[in-house]
């Protein structure tokens, strides 16, 4: 079993690590593309979706204020929809008031965070959203009021996969990137982490018919199937 001894510091991504990102994503997409296409084949859809979105995410630095329509037409193009359909697609997200809004933790994490911040461990958000984002997220999950400090895509000039907001996250604490972790359920996160130098755990989550292949090519410390088993990683610290 790998040993986390030396780790102070615990950097996690959010979207499909802590919350629930087909609930955020993929779920208003379908929504419409169920409107504009029913009857349609949703796990190639879904297979499609999650391959575009991460791909997306890497080459832009998430820097890009149409990151949205983007992924939207880059899926509509690989699942074949045409100029008419992706433009009706496009309209009905509009009029969906729940499209990319919903931040939904995951099951356990929220126990989780508590867990690991009472065993003495500094937690850091390091993520690809917004901070308008985050400000929502915070407002709806008090425990994101334990991750200090929150790194957004507005707070940086390149987000993951580089590595400038990890080594940001570990300057404002004063903590070397060695003593840190890297936790999230994509490739770009487990990339993230070994280009600043953190060690790295996958974290699978819900879409691990779709990551579990990507993610082993990383070949990160530790592939876990969910967020609680990061517990018998990080026991209490020591007080001595």
């Amino acid at each position: 079993m790998n040993n986390f001894d030396e780790v102070e510091l615990l950097l996690f991504d959010m979207d499909g690590t802590l919350t629930d990102l087909r609930k955020r994503w993929w779920d208003p997409f379908f929504r419409a593309y169920d409107h504009v296409r029913p009857n349609s084949d949703k796990d190639e859809g879904e297979a499609i979706f999650t391959n575009s979105f991460e791909d997306i995410i890497k080459h832009s630095g998430g820097k890009s204020r149409f990151i949205i329509p983007k992924i939207i037409w880059k899926v509509t193009r690989a699942m074949g929809l045409n100029l008419i359909e992706t433009v009706k697609l496009l309209r009905y997200i509009r009029k969906d008031k729940l499209a990319f809004k919903e931040i939904i933790p995951l099951e356990g994490s929220e126990n989780v965070v508590r867990e690991l911040t009472q065993r003495g461990y500094k937690l850091a958000l390091v993520t690809t959203a917004s901070r308008k984002t985050i400000d929502i997220a915070q407002n709806e999950l008090e425990f994101f009021d334990l991750f200090e400090p929150i790194i957004t895509r507005d707070d940086v000039k390149a987000t993951k996969p580089e590595p400038e907001p990890l080594l940001l996250a570990c300057k404002k604490l004063n903590i070397s990137i060695e003593q840190s972790v890297m936790i999230g359920d994509f490739p770009l996160d487990i990339q993230a982490g070994k280009s600043a130098g953190s060690r790295t755990i996958a974290v699978l989550g819900p879409n691990e018919k779709y990551t579990r292949s990507l993610i082993e090519k990383e070949n990160p410390d530790v592939i876990l199937k969910n967020l609680t088993e990061l517990l018998p990683l990080f026991p209490y610290k020591s007080t001595n």
